[in-house]
């Protein structure tokens, strides 16, 4: 077993520490305010929101096996990380560096302002943040997060970031209905910087109530979950695609452009798993050979073909063993047309313009499906199943493209939606209903965006393969995980790993197994 070594400069840091202070307080830069009004304040938040989830989607997708490698052994498809590296770090740098300080600078001039919208809109983002970091990460620092005081922070427990997350939403809430009872349901004021809901006040206030229902959904190990609680979030949040939580992506260059676009070509390097592909050619969900008459419509839309115009893919750790018809990059350029514009356009949401996307109705469907289910109501866990299935379909066949979710023009007919759903990949029935089918529907839903909450599902269920079928444990495991899967990522390496490294210590991040030792929401 390798041993991890940290640098940190003692020396470095106690200099900072007697300087700063007193260089800050006499050095206020005049070209840089210090008080900036929230509307240009949130696009950039939005966008590190969907940079987080993206840039670690990566890497995680590799964990769920969405996608591997075309290499063999890649470190990633071995459940390892890369020590020294900053890669799976992001959603770390998105909580204190893209959300960080701006969320209560945005807030600051909210409250000078009595702009409650824009409040509301803040604490929703923090909350958001605390529970993307702890589903990732596990120990956050909240309560010395913005001390400027401290340059090394202490973490706080798992339990207290969820119930942070659940405390901020409240607050949320809060504002936001003062922001409707004092301006009506949309805010002008707010759709300047909005470019997730554009002022749609009840967006989202359904939006918070996703976020609740996603946080009481992954303590389903604990005692006291309550599946009643999940429903109630949210049949209170998303009732349509139309509201899903996404963020705009102009496509006018790299920089804003949406992360699995071919302008950024960020994705062209994976290969898409053998696992994804037997869940939407039908040797998974029906149980039989690979037929067109079962495959999946969603299949020629999210995968690519070989040369031969075969659906294959890569197994972890193996890389691709298709020597002769080798997998081609994901995603495969298509030569049909966007609902909107009818310019030439990738397939589901690979084009430049399409939407980042961050929460979608069809999950919501499936949270309330699977806690459902195992409280023995088959019932309701078959409509709300059915529900996600068609809401996935849905999101397929109109993807969020440009600024709107809608169009005239589909990508799957509606009557390769209805073969599909009367289909044996799709059960007819509560009683024919398992979790598996609920998990594995859900799985496919999140394809390529919804890569983290993937992952949560797994890790809840202990990527058990009679829930997960067609998973495959990889055969070769990275050598510090001493046989064991991987349960969490590391902190930032560049602020945790070099600055940090004492509060580490107490958390046990400096063992070479740290990222396998299963996070707190997994456990009873």
């Amino acid at each position: 077993m390798k041993k991890i070594i940290y640098i940190f400069t003692a020396l470095l840091t106690i200099g900072i520490a007697s300087s700063c202070k007193k260089f800050v307080d006499i050095n206020d830069n005049p070209n840089a305010p210090t008080s900036v009004d929230a509307s240009t304040l949130l696009p950039p938040m939005l966008a590190g929101m969907a940079r987080g989830n993206w840039y670690d989607s990566r890497y995680i997708g590799q964990y769920v096996q969405i996608w591997g490698a075309p290499t063999a052994l890649n470190v990633w498809d071995q459940e390892g990380y890369i020590p020294g590296s900053d890669s799976g770090g992001e959603m770390w740098r998105t909580v204190y560096f893209s959300l960080g300080q701006n969320v209560n600078l945005m807030m600051q001039d909210a409250i000078a302002g009595k702009k409650y919208d824009y409040i509301g809109v803040g604490w929703a983002l923090r909350a958001w943040g605390w529970q993307n970091g702890a589903d990732e990460y596990n120990n956050m620092v909240i309560k010395e997060a913005y001390d400027p005081t401290k340059l090394t922070f202490n973490y706080d427990s798992p339990d207290y970031v969820y119930a942070e997350v659940v405390k901020d939403c409240q607050t949320a809430l809060n504002y936001l209905n003062l922001a409707i009872n004092t301006n009506g349901n949309t805010s002008a004021s707010l759709a300047k910087g909005d470019y997730m809901y554009y002022g749609d006040l009840l967006k989202w206030r359904k939006f918070v109530y996703a976020i609740l229902a996603q946080n009481t959904l992954h303590l389903s190990n604990k005692s006291t979950f309550n599946a009643d609680l999940v429903k109630k979030y949210v049949d209170s949040s998303f009732v349509s695609n139309a509201d899903n939580a996404s963020v705009q992506c102009t496509g006018s260059q790299s920089g804003d452009a949406n992360f699995w676009g071919p302008t950024r070509g960020n994705i062209p390097s994976f290969r898409q798993s053998d696992y994804i592909v037997k869940l939407l050619d039908g040797r998974i969900l029906a149980s039989a050979t690979e037929q067109d008459t079962l495959a999946d419509p969603r299949l020629p839309l999210l995968l690519a073909r070989s040369k031969d115009r075969a659906f294959r893919g890569v197994v972890a750790p193996l890389g691709d063993p298709n020597t002769a018809d080798a997998n081609i990059s994901i995603p495969a350029m298509a030569g049909a047309t966007t609902a909107n514009s009818g310019t030439p356009s990738a397939k589901y949401i690979f084009n430049d313009n399409s939407r980042g996307v961050l929460m979608t109705y069809s999950e919501l469907q499936f949270f309330v499906s699977e806690t459902l289910f195992k409280k023995g109501d088959l019932q309701g866990a078959y409509t709300t199943y059915i529900n996600g299935v068609k809401g996935a379909l849905d999101f397929v066949s109109n993807p969020p493209i440009g600024s709107s979710l809608t169009g005239t023009q589909k990508y799957i007919s509606q009557t390769a939606i209805d073969s599909y759903l009367a289909g044996p990949s799709v059960r007819q029935n509560a009683a024919a209903l398992q979790l598996s089918d609920i998990l594995q529907q859900k799985f496919i839903s999140l394809f390529v965006w919804g890569a983290p909450e993937a992952w949560s599902d797994m890790r809840r269920y202990d990527y058990s393969t009679s829930i997960f079928q067609g998973y495959v444990i990889p055969t070769t495991i990275y050598p510090d995980n001493a046989g064991k899967q991987v349960y969490r990522l590391r902190p930032r390496y560049n602020s945790e790993y070099i600055w940090n490294v004492p509060a580490l210590k107490l958390i046990g991040a400096l063992d070479a197994d740290y990222h396998t030792k299963k996070p707190w929401f997994v456990l009873p």
